[in-house]
């Protein structure tokens, strides 16, 4: 191909470059429970800004400062790919699965349950897929898009080569963290669509794109998977009961269908609005938002309608309500960067975080790996990783530490990070190469001295705890009977919630709740205490004997006791206090 005529070089840093800024364009919108202080939206237009989110475990929460421009772990994965190619060549799977996933553990910013629980799994020197009933379980249900986000290095690495050289690549990536279906098909489309693109000559024809899918389904759909390891395609057997090529036909039909009416949106033009189609079809719904097959066809179809104003074309799913905000607009910025190049990201490209780094591996990425490492061995990757943990909770400004995959870095800056009575060390390093990393260590309660209180008089005071059950007092519930009212007066007062559940918002430590008459005292309830303990069964057995039988109600590991005609707690499992 005349590279005059298509420049391999400014697609493949559109590609890369381009991922990370619709990934730092949507982060702040994606988990609005846990976001602060972001600005009107008629403040933010042409730039990045700076926000806080609530980081941490739901019990130990902890605020983040976020700076303009920097991205999540999508691009982290993203590079992560893209390390294991450049560094291990042909071996580049088992670097992935031996050193990168591990080590994501460490820094990743909002990685989903499916990729940190196969990662663990890779720690632990074992399948992602595992052994137990329950992972293999959790493992082929999740379909969600944490592979497609990050298989563009693959993408750039066979840019002259077949798409079935490439699909197999992507779909060995996927199987890393994702079993079912959607999640692989969906991986294999965006990859085939980034592919296409990247051949495509300007100027881009609207539409386009979902055409071009629809013609290539021969291409995409074939049966990758059957080429996965024999122990994974035993596992796959075994949770599907009609088979995994019967759950994959399945699944291809759902994507030629979902392409069928991006066409057919696309054709009724400027009567089609984007959101409309991304709300019609579960883009904005909580339990299908993330799904790899629909944010794969969601980000074709933005795509394909936003080629003459791609800047306009990832704003919509970079602030779509109720989206994956961050995922969905990483994957249409990359579709265009593929297309477009680089150009059309103006600032937006020169300061999103470690721009000089993705152009980089973009650049790499186009050549062959000439001197490959070979990946350690699991004891070899241990060692590096514990020994730069713990060098790390100790190291100053300006100390070079050597990371796991054999990278070294520079601590440029150390701080504590504290939301309510939780504090942490907050501590950022700049690698060799140009990355920027993150890391929240020892996440710990603030000592704030202990409190006297004086007792009744009379009162005989002798409290010794000899308990197993060990128990931290979490905040308060405050019934009210319109929640949405109370929270949109809270709002406009400028107290922001931290967490959102179907009848519940949080505030830190004080949650307010949606007072339900059908449940048993509801009426009387004047107040709910939350408590985590880490013996559930014995604190409810032991609150039995003490006369407290009476349940509000039970769920598994946690239940709702009336201790008082005003007051109720609520008890949850926990890990023992720092």
């Amino acid at each position: 191909m005349n590279t005059e005529l298509h420049p391999w070089t400014d697609r493949a840093r559109g590609m890369l470059v381009g991922a990370a800024v619709g990934d730092a364009m949507g982060w702040p919108y994606e988990r609005r429970d846990r976001t602060r202080s972001l600005p009107p939206l008629s403040q933010t237009s042409g730039r990045f800004f700076a926000w806080q989110r609530t980081a941490g475990s739901r019990f130990r929460p902890i605020v983040e400062e976020i700076r303009p421009g920097e991205y999540s772990d999508d691009t982290q994965m993203l590079i992560a790919v893209a390390r294991a190619r450049l560094t291990a060549g042909d071996q580049w799977l088992s670097w992935l699965q031996r050193v990168e996933w591990p080590f994501l553990l460490d820094y990743e910013r909002g990685a989903g349950a499916s990729v940190k629980r196969a990662c663990r799994a890779w720690e632990k020197r074992g399948a992602a897929w595992g052994n137990r009933a329950d992972d293999q379980d959790k493992y082929f249900g999740a379909g969600a898009n944490g592979a497609a986000m990050r298989i563009a290095p693959h993408v750039i690495a066979h840019h002259e080569g077949t798409f079935g050289d490439l699909a197999h690549d992507v779909v060995h990536d996927a199987a890393t963290t994702h079993g079912h279906p959607r999640a692989l098909l969906g991986a294999l489309v965006h990859a085939y669509a980034l592919w296409i693109s990247l051949r495509q000559p300007a100027p881009l024809a609207y539409g386009w794109l979902v055409e071009a899918a629809l013609n290539g389904l021969k291409d995409w759909r074939e049966p990758v998977w059957q080429g996965l390891d024999r122990r994974w395609l035993d596992a796959a057997s075994q949770e599907f009961p009609d088979g995994y090529e019967r759950a994959w036909d399945d699944t291809v039909r759902e994507v030629e269908e979902l392409l069928n009416s991006a066409r057919v949106s696309l054709e009724s033009g400027a009567l089609s609005a984007p959101s409309a189609f991304l709300e019609t079809h579960g883009l904005t719904r909580t339990k299908t938002r993330g799904s790899g097959t629909l944010c794969a066809v969601a980000a074709m179809y933005l795509a394909a309608r936003s080629a003459s104003s791609p800047e306009r074309g990832v704003a919509v799913p970079a602030r779509q309500e109720g989206a994956d905000t961050d995922t969905l607009a990483s994957m249409t910025a990359s579709l265009l960067g593929a297309g477009l190049g680089q150009e059309w990201l103006g600032s937006y490209g020169r300061s999103v975080q470690d721009a000089p780094l993705l152009n980089a591996l973009a650049e790499n990425l186009l050549r062959p790996v000439l001197e490959p490492l070979a990946s350690p061995s699991p004891d070899e990757t241990d060692q590096v990783r514990s020994r730069f943990l713990e060098e790390l909770d100790g190291a100053e400004i300006g100390a070079w530490l050597l990371l796991p995959g054999r990278r070294e870095a520079r601590v440029v800056n150390r701080g504590t990070l504290t939301a309510g009575s939780w504090s942490a060390q907050h501590i950022c390093l700049t690698s060799a190469d140009g990355q920027n990393l993150f890391f929240i260590r020892r996440v710990r309660r603030v000592e704030t001295g202990d409190v006297h209180h004086a007792p009744h008089v009379g009162a005989e005071v002798e409290v010794e705890n000899q308990s197993v059950v060990q128990a931290r007092l979490q905040g308060a519930y405050l019934p009210v009977t319109n929640i949405d009212r109370v929270n949109e007066a809270l709002t406009i007062l400028g107290i922001m919630t931290s967490r959102r559940g179907n009848d519940w918002v949080s505030y830190e430590n004080l949650v307010i709740r949606q007072s339900h008459r059908k449940e048993r005292g509801a009426e009387a309830l004047g107040a709910q205490l939350r408590v985590a303990v880490t013996d559930v069964r014995t604190a409810w057995e032991r609150l039995r004997r003490m006369g407290f039988d009476g349940a509000v109600q039970r769920d598994g590991d946690a239940f709702w006791l009336q201790i008082d005609p005003y007051l109720v707690v609520s008890v949850n499992n926990a890990e023992p206090p720092a």
